[in-house]
């Protein structure tokens, strides 16, 4: 039943029980008046035979399932009242607390993309990243060549994710595990590439991808095709994918740039393709431009001095290609980490040559490639973590404040609300109307908070990613990020105003009402008052 349906039934209710007692208040007169009563006082013997209306009807509405609701309209039509009221205090409160849901709503956002998203592609909960880790590196080791990066870990030692070629087509041949295997590259020459389009020449960031890399991936065109194994072989046609920013950019659009001829460092190329909109690769340190077949590198390395070997393709000691995978139905991580880890260690121990060598082999380790590459969470994650840190503190000095505020504010409604727990209202009643002010408030405090976030946000893309020509992290306001706002907002909310609404309730009513006022009218009305004794407690 829809929300409309129900008010239409209730509205229908509200008049079916006017009637009713109307009708009941006609026949107890009319009895009245048949034992010789006059009229008036016979209606106002029925009257307070049958007790408070108000009350009646309340009772009656609870029994329907709404009194909660009318409730807490009633309150945050009287909080909206109140604060319109007070515009200064509004307005200093709101934006104390807009600046600290704002920061901390920025600095989620980041959270957000670097920790809790995943990769948008298809079931990215299946991918898997491999990795190795050793002992050390620099001396006496099997990788005498490298492109790439090693980090240095406390617990594992060094550890990277390239590879030698050879070992990816071993592991491409796990099919008892992985559904595809893939691999991508980004060396120093792929990463800044010279483009010309049409006669205008740019830089643009590049990768490499074997051909099982967007099938792997489960990615759809935004335009055109993506590569193809068949693309990713000596000989085959120079071919290249674009993002959908760099094809709106030079192109005009995903549709314009399928079929374009460009060129990459002198060497010409056909744009077969065009990326959804919403994927940046596997690394969200490293978005990329172009997508180049992986063995395009032969043939710029041949034309232009591109810095890569054909032979590294057969080199068991040349560590240059990142690899990833994705895992069968039903095969965990853990089974697939027991079948891979034996298999890679006996290939990796044929290409040492001496025992120092085989006595510090590298380790095949699977980790969650859920949300890709985690290049950007080692970078930025400590200081971002020490930054919601900070922003906390501020919240939590902006919640105290209001505090404040609200508990000076609370010393000229004493009155008001002595008067309403001395006509009735219980004290449980009053702190629950206090406390949807000071959450009516914080949600004001949340609004402009988005719009402080939305700043903070591209302030702090700029500041952690080095400039706008190097920003690729994609922080932005989704649901989650809004659900987070709309959480601090309650939240503080009931923080800041708990301790006020419920000393504000500690009264000595009798000296309270005792206290004159001369030439200050009480600004408490009465429809307020029967509104909140209505529903004392």
């Amino acid at each position: 039943m829809s929300f409309w349906t129900r008010l239409f039934r209730r509205r229908r209710r509200e008049e079916e029980l006017d009637e009713e007692i109307q009708g009941h208040l006609r026949m107890a007169t009319q009895e009245r008046m048949e034992q010789g009563v006059s009229a008036e006082q016979a209606r106002v013997s029925a009257v307070r035979e049958f007790g408070n209306v108000g009350l009646v009807k309340e009772v009656t509405r609870q029994m329907w399932g709404w009194g909660w609701f009318e409730q807490l309209m009633q309150d945050v039509r009287y909080g909206i009242r109140m604060l319109a009221k007070n515009p200064g205090f509004t307005a200093v409160a709101a934006l104390t607390l807009a600046l600290g849901i704002g920061a901390n709503t920025a600095i989620y956002s980041f959270l957000d993309a670097l920790l809790l998203r995943s990769l948008p592609v298809s079931d990215p909960k299946s991918l898997v990243v491999l990795n190795w880790h050793a002992k050390a590196w620099r001396e006496d080791f099997v990788m005498r060549d490298m492109s790439g990066d090693v980090e240095d870990d406390p617990k594992l030692g060094s550890v990277s994710g390239i590879f030698p070629y050879p070992a990816f087509e071993l592991l491409q041949q796990s099919d008892s595990v992985f559904s595809d295997v893939f691999a991508y590259c980004q060396t120093q020459e792929v990463r800044t590439m010279n483009v010309t389009i049409k006669g205008q020449a740019d830089l643009a960031h590049g990768e490499l991808v074997s051909g099982d890399y967007f099938r792997g991936l489960g990615v759809r065109p935004a335009a055109g095709r993506l590569i193809v194994p068949d693309d990713d072989r000596t000989g085959a046609a120079a071919v290249a994918v674009v993002s959908h920013a760099f094809s709106e950019k030079h192109f005009g659009g995903a549709s314009s740039a399928a079929g374009q001829t460009i060129l990459i460092n002198n060497l010409p190329f056909t744009v077969v393709g065009v990326a959804p909109p919403e994927f940046f690769g596997v690394d969200p340190a490293a978005a990329p431009d172009l997508y180049l077949p992986m063995h395009t590198n032969i043939l710029l390395g041949a034309a232009n001095q591109f810095g890569f070997r054909a032979h590294d393709y057969l080199d068991q000691n040349s560590y240059w290609v990142e690899i990833m995978a994705r895992l069968r139905p039903g095969v965990s991580l853990v089974q697939a980490q027991a079948t891979l880890a034996p298999r890679f260690q006996q290939w990796v121990a044929t290409t040492a040559s001496n025992e120092r060598e085989r006595a510090n082999l590298p380790a095949l380790t699977l980790k969650e490639g859920a949300a890709g590459l985690d290049t950007l969470r080692r970078q930025f994650s400590k200081p971002l973590f020490v930054l919601m840190t900070l922003v906390g503190l501020i919240l939590a000095i902006a919640c105290s404040n209001v505090a404040n505020l609200l508990l000076a504010r609370a010393a000229s409604r004493k009155r008001e609300i002595a008067l309403r727990l001395s006509v009735g209202a219980g004290r449980l009643r009053v702190i629950r109307q206090l406390l949807t002010e000071s959450v009516v408030l914080a949600t004001l405090g949340g609004v402009l908070g988005v719009f402080f976030a939305i700043w903070g946000i591209r302030f702090l893309t700029l500041l952690l990613g080095g400039g706008p020509e190097h920003v690729t992290m994609r922080a932005e306001l989704n649901w989650h990020v809004l659900g987070v706002a709309a959480a601090l907002s309650l939240l503080t909310g009931v923080l800041f105003g708990l301790v006020p609404a419920m000393q504000s309730t500690h009264l000595d009513l009798a000296s309270v009402l005792k206290e004159t006022r001369a030439g200050q009218p009480n600004r408490l009305s009465s429809d307020s008052i029967a509104k909140t004794c209505c529903y004392s407690n």
